[in-house]
């Protein structure tokens, strides 16, 4: 990666090689015939004067959406929106399974030599300040045509956006654009109300200055990223001969240990997901493996990996399949990255120990010039089957069993299970466990419970026996209470919704951000301020003209609010820092 907080003006200052205008022509010539059949025309019609120059900037861009973004060439090609009206963005794209938002302004430099100017920064700074307040009408239609996708990424806290400058020229920049550019990083991270310090890759808003000397390094990377594992061993093993040919077995933990050390992130070229870092899951993965390693085949769902030929041993039994030996040559594990990587980052296990772990293994050969089509399918398949989640679990939890019953008393439904079916078409009398979960959140107005409903309520469901779960489904919640604070929040939230279609998205877009970021800071404080809704022994009546009157108030408040201490804000990073919702609770009981 060319981050912009990791180069030095000594990048910069650094004479071009002899060769870089040799090498920028090589780059522009390789990447315009890779890319060029799968970006448009307009502007740069083949056979005018300039249209190598042209379309070679343009395959800069594709080449950078593809490997930035993850993408095959031809969805590269479709991101490029270079035109005369693209408002200083040449291409963009919107990857919604990694979750991230790669934006370019790309330049052929036919000398290799040449160096960005203050200009070129401030052109694309403003194109990204545009983007960022979704002024969509400053843009090409390319663009234009991807603004769901983009607001989607805006009014989410998980995506990064990557706004990256590349050409084939030098490396980094003239120290003071350099140095303006860090900065403008900085601005937009603070901007986005970070809880802690955070590596660059993991920052939500990223700048890189990309060189003729890193798209050398990315193309090279690509180029080597072939996977061979050689000498594989598969016990009790079988195998699939149509449509295509597959070998299933158990595989070793020691094997995946040794996998992951000589290859690391290169084993899931083709993995939609790739790997998530340290999550709970992993950590689990790792528990067993260390604690419980007998165990460990049947905790887990196993690897699946696309190869493109299998080399059965020679000395491989035909009649007796206890133990083959193969090599798979290209592989890709396709599903299982965390098993494997969360194996392989083990540290201090022993040989015996990882010896002991088994895992279900599935390697699928799709040879070459097979259709890109199937293995699309099969990666796809793999990926999206149904997960038990932790509120499946929750659905036999003594507390909630025992509010199912104590609803029924009362006339209502809850319904613990998931459903296709909404509770709005079920009806008033039916709650759902998620319904529950929200407005027993929100009645506490802990600002920790707030931001952890917004960012992560599946955590609440994580560990039944936690704090986070048992600090709203216990004892001491009746029936009752679980009634009233479910009629209660959504008089809450479909006014909420009714303010939102209200709002002219494109016109007050900080009122717009703030209704839909800061609804469970919203339902937190006046379910909190609701006189009797916590003790109440019956079922009460809601006072829906206060709870209209109370939003308006508390909305305008809030609003003079960020804009007096915190302007520049991100509504959706805000509303989801626990450090900001308290300040902005605090501020509501001020102005009460």
């Amino acid at each position: 990666m060319a981050f912009v907080t990791e180069l030095t003006q000594e990048d910069n200052a650094t004479p071009a090689m002899a060769t870089a205008n040799l090498t920028a022509s090589r780059l522009g010539v390789t990447l315009r015939e890779r890319f060029e059949e799968h970006i448009h025309k307009r502007e740069c019609s083949i056979g005018q004067s300039d249209y190598e120059i042209k379309m070679a900037s343009r395959a800069i861009a594709a080449f950078v959406i593809h490997h930035l973004s993850q993408v095959d060439d031809c969805i590269s090609g479709a991101s490029v929106c270079d035109s005369s009206h693209d408002g200083g963005i040449d291409a963009i794209h919107v990857n919604h399974t990694e979750k991230t938002v790669v934006v370019v302004q790309s330049k052929f430099s036919q000398s290799g030599s040449s160096t960005w100017t203050n200009a070129d920064f401030l052109v694309f700074k403003q194109a990204c300040d545009h983007l960022i307040e979704e002024e969509y009408e400053r843009f090409d239609t390319i663009l234009q045509s991807k603004r769901e996708d983009i607001s989607k990424a805006l009014s989410s806290i998980d995506y990064k956006f990557l706004f990256v400058m590349a050409h084939t020229g030098k490396r980094g920049a003239a120290n003071i654009i350099l140095s303006d550019m860090q900065q403008w990083q900085n601005e937009l991270n603070e901007s986005a109300s970070l809880t802690s310090e955070l590596p660059n890759n993991e920052l939500p808003f990223q700048v890189h200055l990309v060189s003729s000397e890193d798209i050398t390094q990315w193309r090279h990377a690509q180029s080597s990223a072939a996977v061979d594992l050689d000498d594989v061993e598969l016990e009790q093993y079988g195998k699939i001969e149509t449509p295509y040919t597959a070998f299933f077995g158990i595989i070793s933990g020691d094997q995946l240990s040794e996998w992951w050390k000589l290859h690391s992130s290169k084993l899931f070229t083709k993995n939609i997901r790739n790997l998530l870092g340290k999550t709970e899951v992993n950590e689990a993965i790792k528990e067993t493996a260390q604690n419980d390693p007998d165990n460990f085949w049947f905790y887990n769902n196993g690897i699946t990996v696309l190869v493109r030929s299998i080399e059965p041993h020679r000395r491989n039994k035909t009649n007796q399949r206890d133990v083959g030996r193969f090599n798979f040559r290209d592989v890709s594990v396709i599903n299982g990255a965390q098993t494997v990587s969360s194996i392989g980052s083990l540290d201090n296990v022993d040989e015996d120990t990882l010896t002991k772990i088994k895992v279900q293994a599935r390697f699928i050969q799709i040879p070459q010039g097979a259709s890109e089509d199937i293995i699309n399918l099969i990666t796809r398949a793999n990926n999206h089957q149904n997960r038990v989640l932790g509120r499946d679990f929750a659905s036999q939890h003594p507390q909630q069993l025992r509010l199912r019953d104590e609803l029924i008393i009362e006339g209502y439904i809850y319904q613990l299970l998931r459903s296709d079916v909404s509770t709005d078409e079920l009806g008033e009398k039916h709650i759902d466990i998620d319904e529950a979960l929200d407005a027993l959140a929100c009645l506490s107005c802990r600002s920790s419970t707030l931001s952890l409903l917004k960012v992560q309520r599946g955590k609440f469901f994580d560990n039944l026996e936690g704090p986070a779960y048992k600090a709203l489904f216990n004892s001491s919640v009746s029936g009752i209470s679980l009634i009233n604070a479910v009629l209660h929040h959504r008089v809450i939230d479909n006014k909420i919704k009714e303010m939102l279609i209200s709002t002219n998205r494109q016109e007050d877009k900080k009122r717009y951000g703030i209704l839909t970021h800061a609804n469970r800071v919203f339902a937190g404080y006046i379910l909190d301020n609701t006189p009797r809704l916590k003790t109440a022994r019956e079922i009460m009546t809601v006072n829906v003209n206060r709870i209209h009157d109370e939003l308006e108030r508390i909305l305008s408040v809030t609003e003079h609010f960020i804009e007096a201490e915190y302007p520049t804000a991100y509504p959706a990073r805000f509303f989801s820092n626990v450090d900001k919702i308290s300040l902005t609770l605090e501020k509501l009981r001020e102005e009460s």
